[in-house]
């Protein structure tokens, strides 16, 4: 079957889907060039040719009471998103992470008889264990990225693809050292700050980061830092960043950030993987609304919220989630840069843990198997 006037819907939730989203389009592309793509992204997509009729921020949500704040928002979206499918009828969706949303998305796409593919597998194996069952029955085909997800699923029965993580492929410096450090006006050692892509990961997160850079600072003068600041968020990053600080805040210089830094304080997400391929001795973050925290505690099963130490399988970057105690985290960044040998062995781990995430080229398998899967072969 001809790939021509072929149409995929694709949706994205958050800029981390949005940027998986972006490199398996660009994959597809190569094998099927004339398939348009359309649906829910952000900048990354659009940039990568996709016609975004919704664009993420509309869906950024965060914690329990925000899902429940934006229900008749989100609800509109999918109804939206719905009737377009039902106008354009396309081959069928590929749905990307983002699983409070999508999830319910892959029920009502399978009864109006569209194909699902699901992109970056829900972290079920942390979390609701028994919505597993959705993916059974509404998803045609699941591709995950993290090593250990084909088995969980072999466990339930449920058969899944399994390719390299895409940040193998990409994760590298945008620029060398000298040209990094003459761009960004820093001359000796720096830490990372990593608060988040979304605003209250930063509220939240970032004036923590900023009390730990003082204590620092106080007996290591002649350290600097450097926010590492996604697209949506530079606007709440300056706010909370006053110019006194002296602190360098720049977007789209991430992974040579990870790179020269001598130690990261990264909020958890996808970042944490974007660390542990960079070799960068990391603590890692996180708080959330106090009942959305009451709540989940109880809930997750995995032994460790990071990705990177779930990929190692061992905690080998510290956690300090929800209560943050600024003077421990901050004895714990000058263990990173200034102690030796647990900067070597947080090294080696990160190098063992990185071999697991495959050998590369994991855009271009998940686009063939989708490709595949919707018949979209260009011939």
């Amino acid at each position: 079957m001809s790939a021509q006037n072929a149409n995929l819907l694709i949706v994205a939730g958050e800029p981390s889907g949005d940027l998986q989203a972006s490199l398996l389009v660009r994959a597809f592309w190569k094998i099927a060039p004339d398939v348009h793509f359309w649906g829910i992204g952000g900048e990354k997509m659009r940039d990568a040719g996709v016609e975004t009729v919704v664009d993420i921020g509309e869906l950024a949500v965060m914690g329990l009471l925000d899902v429940v704040r934006h229900i008749p928002r989100l609800q509109a979206t999918m109804s939206g998103l719905l009737h377009l499918a039902e106008m354009r009828k396309p081959r069928g969706a590929i749905l990307v992470d983002y699983p409070g949303f999508n999830l319910s998305l892959a029920q009502k796409l399978k009864r109006r008889r569209f194909a699902v593919g699901y992109y970056i597998s829900p972290q079920f194996w942390a979390w609701g264990e028994r919505r597993i069952e959705k993916v059974r029955r509404f998803v045609d085909q699941m591709v995950c990225v993290l090593p250990f997800e084909k088995e969980f699923y072999a466990r339930h029965g449920i058969e899944v693809a399994q390719v390299s993580h895409p940040f193998v492929d990409i994760v590298a410096p945008e620029l060398d050292e000298p040209e990094f450090r003459k761009n960004a006006g820093i001359a000796g050692d720096f830490i990372l700050l990593m608060p988040g892509s979304r605003h209250k990961e930063v509220v939240r997160l970032l004036p923590k980061m900023l009390d730990v850079y003082d204590i620092l600072r106080e007996e290591h003068p002649d350290i600097s830092a450097f926010i590492a600041a996604a697209e949506g968020v530079i606007g709440d990053i300056a706010r909370l960043v006053p110019k006194s600080r002296e602190i360098v805040v720049v977007a789209g210089l991430n992974y040579s950030a990870m790179r020269y830094a001598k130690a990261g304080i990264i909020a958890s997400g996808s970042a944490t993987l974007e660390a542990l391929i960079s070799n960068l001795p990391s603590v890692v973050v996180y708080r959330v609304d106090p009942l959305t925290w009451a709540i989940g505690r109880n809930l997750i099963r995995a032994p460790h919220i990071a990705l990177a130490n779930l990929v190692a399988g061992k905690r080998i970057f510290p956690e300090m989630i929800q209560n943050i105690n600024v003077g421990e985290l901050a004895r714990i960044v000058e263990g990173l840069i200034y102690d030796d040998e647990l900067r070597a062995r947080m090294i080696n781990d990160s190098g063992l843990a990185r071999e697991k995430l495959g050998c590369g080229g994991g855009a271009k398998d998940a686009a063939d198997i989708f490709a595949r899967l919707f018949a979209c072969y260009a011939h």
